[in-house]
């Protein structure tokens, strides 16, 4: 190995990582306009459109995260510690899946009325994907983590927000839903919704873990 390309392998390349960080962040916001998109949309053929977009935010998060994997497959010394890394970019990529899988329950079950229930978690979802863009399109280096803790307290709440509308939607979907098909149909879409607001949870946690290990 030459010694510039040995140089280069050594380096740790925060050029290239907090970059792609950002590029996941914006296709998460992305992603999940287009879910509220698809949520305040009646027809359904333009349903269908929301859907495909949000099929192909899907696919650009899958090209995102090879391309961080392959980032720090291929650097010795990383902005932040690997496992630290992976599971950020695993969680962030699991929001647009989640989305993603929502979106395809619409259309397999083909609802013509979503509960209000489900647009009150997509627009709590945005926020918290918000503030993780927040977060990544200011931080330059691992130690600028400790400046968004807020952000990390905020987005906990969400979640505990998204909780507490997930138990009650629940309780009372088994309590007066008498059609056992549109049960499993409307409890489906918004358990993929609040699994979406965990992993942006678990995005945040993985903030504050940095925030504690640089003091």
């Amino acid at each position: 190995m030459k010694l510039d390309k040995f140089f280069s392998f050594l380096v740790p390349k925060d050029r290239k990582f907090f970059p792609l960080f950002n590029e996941v962040a914006d296709n998460l916001v992305v992603a999940s306009d287009l879910f509220i998109k698809l949520l305040g949309e009646s027809e359904l053929s333009k349903r269908t459109e929301y859907i495909k977009a949000i099929h192909d935010a899907e696919h650009i998060g899958d090209d995102l995260t090879r391309k961080l994997m392959n980032e720090l497959n291929g650097t010795f010394i990383t902005p932040f510690e690997r496992e630290d890394i992976h599971i950020l970019v695993d969680k962030m990529d699991s929001v647009v899946d989640l989305l993603h899988g929502a979106s395809k329950r619409i259309h397999t079950y083909n609802l013509s009325v979503f509960p209000k229930e489900f647009m009150q978690i997509a627009v709590i979802i945005n926020a918290a994907v918000l503030e993780i863009q927040l977060v990544l399109r200011n931080v330059k280096n691992v130690n600028d983590f400790k400046l968004y803790i807020n952000s990390c307290i905020k987005i906990g709440n969400m979640e505990s927000e998204v909780d507490d509308i997930y138990q009650s939607f629940l309780a009372n979907l088994f309590e007066n839903e008498m059609n056992a098909i549109e049960l499993i149909k409307k409890r489906d879409i918004l358990a993929a919704l609040e699994k979406a607001i965990d992993r942006c949870d678990d995005v945040a946690k993985v903030f504050s873990t940095l925030i504690v290990k640089m003091g």
